[in-house]
This record gives structure tokens, sequence and C-alpha cells, in this order.
């Protein structure tokens, strides 16, 4: 299954967000979702303010180390990271970043330290937000976690809700909670019908729970997004063999083999 985290630390224009619970703000089950938003709503944003030249050079310097960094060049990121935050100690993307970053090597107290001085510079950014979610619940911390999650998902100017709701639901998951999992992958869904790891999360919780033929309604959403790959091909052959179409189910059985020789999940078959 495979794992969506996020790693867009893309500045956005910051916003403060209301310091009372929204209403209007509904999962896919209808319920309202309990969100303080007092942790998100102190924020100080200057958006007329000019860069100093400073500055300007830290945003290039930490865009660079960002771009290293999903190439797996991890010592030039360091490198870059490090003269961005010189240039601008806060810089609060910079920060994520580095956290990001300090986590690839294997310094989780490292990064923990940058995301609460990224948070406490940007607050309401939903993209730190929700990666440092997803470094909390990789600590086996879910329910800050899903604080973190909630929080990104309840601003407005977040652009990818599809992806914090995924995260929270992996997270939920991981600490089993799957009603919780289910109506979160239910809300990305509705959100982003084409959001592909959702649809493939969903339709595997749905095989797990025995509903075989709705998780087939979700694997064709997934394949039509995504294409047939390793994950999606495997849980076909379930689906299938399950509902008792076992001609589709050895189709996908010779098309994980010859395509995809390879994966772990051609490995697994044998």
């Amino acid at each position: 299954m495979p794992r969506q985290v996020a790693v867009s630390i893309a500045a956005l224009v910051l916003a403060g967000c209301a310091s009372t619970r929204d209403p209007a703000l509904r999962d896919a089950s209808g319920g309202e979702l309990a969100i303080d938003m007092d942790t998100c709503s102190r924020v100080a944003s200057d958006p007329e303010r000019k860069l100093s030249k400073n500055e300007r050079l830290s945003e290039l310097r930490m865009a660079l180390g960002a771009g290293y960094l999903q190439e797996g060049a991890l010592d030039v990121a360091l490198r870059e990271l490090e003269q961005s935050l010189q240039l601008n100690p806060r810089n609060a993307s910079a920060h994520a970043a580095m956290a990001l970053l300090q986590l690839r090597l294997g310094k989780p107290q490292v990064a923990e330290e940058h995301y609460q001085r990224a948070l406490a510079l940007s607050p309401s950014d939903p993209e730190i937000r929700n990666n440092y979610g997803v470094y909390l619940c990789g600590q086996g911390k879910a329910r800050e976690a899903d604080a973190q999650f909630r929080c990104a998902i309840a601003n407005p100017l977040y652009q990818t809700p599809a992806l914090a709701y995924t995260n929270a639901a992996e997270c939920a998951l991981r600490h089993g909670d799957g009603e919780r999992a289910q109506i979160d992958l239910a809300t990305a869904v509705q959100l982003d019908p084409g959001f592909a790891t959702a649809s493939l999360m969903l339709a595997d919780l749905q095989f797990k729970k025995g509903d075989a033929r709705t998780a087939r309604e979700h694997l064709a959403r997934y394949v039509r997004s995504a294409g047939q790959t390793p994950a999606g091909l495997a849980l076909g052959i379930q689906v299938e063999t399950a509902l008792g179409d076992l001609d589709r189910a050895a189709s996908y059985r010779m098309l994980l083999k010859n395509r995809f020789p390879d994966s772990r999940e051609a490995q697994e078959l044998h």
C-alpha cells in the first residue's frame, strides 16, 4: 500500500483562522469536525511588506534545498537549507524543509525542533501542519497528529485537503481506528475523486471488511486515476477471487507478473 506523505513546503499566503469551530466544516459522515481553531489563529501576516535582500536569497536557497531533498541529494540539500536559515532564521518554510531533511537523516529530535520553530513562526500554515502531523504519527502520537491534520484541513487556503484527510486516515489505521479512517478516506474521495491514494486505501479497507463489491468500485476509480500499478493489481487479484471472477483475477495476475516482475507484489505471488 503506497504511503502518501506531503513533502511540499512551497510558501503560501498566510491567513488567520477563526478562533471558534466552523459548523460548516463537515466530513463525509455529516458530523461536525471538533477542531479548536485557537491553535491556528495566531499568525502575523504582512503581505504588502517588501522582502529584504537576505530574505529573498533565503527563499531561493530554501527552494533549491527542497528540490535537492526531493531528488535524494541530502548533502547538497543540507548545505542549501543551512544557508537559507543563516540568511533568514525566521524562514518558516526553510525550517519545515529542514525538518523533513533531518527525518531523512535519522534525526527525529532535530526534526521536531525545526517543526516547532516553523509553527512558532507560521502557526496557520497548512502545509507545515500536515507535514508535522505525518511526523507525529510516525512517532506514535496519533491524537496529536490528528489535531495537526484537522488544523490543516480547516485552513480555507489549503489547496490539497484531500491529502491531509488521507494522511489522517492512514494514521487512524495504524492505530486501529478503521471507522475514523473510512470516514476520512470517503471525505478525501468526495473532495478529490482523482486522488488515487485515497481510492486505493478505501478499496483495501472495504475488502478487509468483507465488502469485495464495493472494494471493486473504489479500485476501478483508482485505476482510472493511476493506471495499472503493482499495488492495484495485487488487490485486484484478491477482490476478483473473492467475487468469483477467476478469469479476471488470472488476467490481473498475468499483468502483474509481466509488467512488474521485480515488484514486491509480483514476488509475493510465488
